[in-house]
């Protein structure tokens, strides 16, 4: 078991002819009527972690919200059956805020059974994923899936009891193993498992314990993957990155009173100083 540093993560220079094309084509599947915040969070952390063209697949009742709220991103209608061809996206968030409907399960299946990108699944993806029996779908996925539960989500995905702080790392590597994903479990000391490998995040602060952090961190790992990083780094990089956002924020303004909209807006912040890192020490 190791930690995640900050000189563990390389980020790529960006080419001065490159594109928005370049950049990575992202599909967020998130938000519902009255959770439209969870995929403003996530799809704004997508923005700003570097991702060049973002679409959102959404309820055209929240059309409205979105694209005031994130003006960046296309709305196409959560039909994948006539509208949305997922197969020209590098990477696609899977979750927030869709809420545990039915109307998930074929949008679910689909994803599982026909993507071959890099799919994210968060919050009521897994929820989903739980409540209506899709662990088959997901052992046989030919996506290149990484799950990022919290202890709860995690000991239901296990279909245990419960998951304590001082047995999450084997939790985890029960998950991983199952499931044959990249696992992020969500927490103090966030942890990352692919295979044999384990790592702890050693950046981040209580004041990042507040509603939409995980969808920040969705986000953030969402866009990484669909620029070009394999789903093992941009967990990992992801993770860290999203930790000292949290970090740069409450040197700002504490811990106190941090919201989720504060991180999202240091991710930028993070990325350059990873990037000044990177320089000074030559890499």
């Amino acid at each position: 078991m190791d930690l995640i540093k900050r000189n563990d993560i390389i980020l790529k220079e960006r080419d001065k002819n490159s594109h928005k094309g370049n950049y990575g084509k992202i599909l967020v599947v998130a938000g519902s009527v009255g959770m439209a915040g969870a995929a403003v969070m996530c799809g704004n952390a997508v923005i700003k972690s570097g991702s060049g063209l973002v679409t959102f697949a959404v309820p055209k009742e929240i059309f409205n919200i979105l694209q005031v709220a994130v003006p960046e991103a296309m709305c196409l209608e959560r039909d994948f059956d006539d509208v949305i061809n997922m197969h020209r996206y590098d990477a696609i968030a899977l979750g927030s805020g869709i809420g545990q409907g039915k109307e998930n399960i074929s949008i679910i299946k689909k994803l599982l059974n026909e993507y071959t990108g890099k799919l994210i699944i968060d919050a009521d993806g897994l929820n989903c994923i739980m409540k209506y029996s899709l662990f088959g779908n997901v052992r046989q996925s030919n996506a290149d899936i990484i799950m990022t539960p919290h202890l709860g989500e995690a000991a239901r995905l296990l279909e245990i009891d419960e998951i304590t702080e001082e047995n999450k790392n084997i939790a985890a590597k029960e998950i991983q193993e199952a499931f044959s994903s990249i696992v992020v479990m969500k927490g103090a000391n966030t942890v990352v498992v692919s295979d044999n490998k384990i790592y702890v995040n050693n950046s981040g602060n209580p004041g990042m314990a507040t509603a939409g952090a995980g969808d920040v961190l969705t986000g953030i790992i969402t866009s990484l993957a669909g620029q070009g990083y394999n789903t093992f780094n941009a967990a990992k990089y992801g993770v860290f990155i999203h930790g000292l956002s949290g970090d740069i924020c409450a040197q700002d303004i504490g811990q106190i009173g941090m919201t989720a909209m504060d991180i999202m807006s240091n991710v930028p912040k993070a990325f350059k100083l990873i990037q000044e890192h990177n320089k000074n020490n030559g890499k």
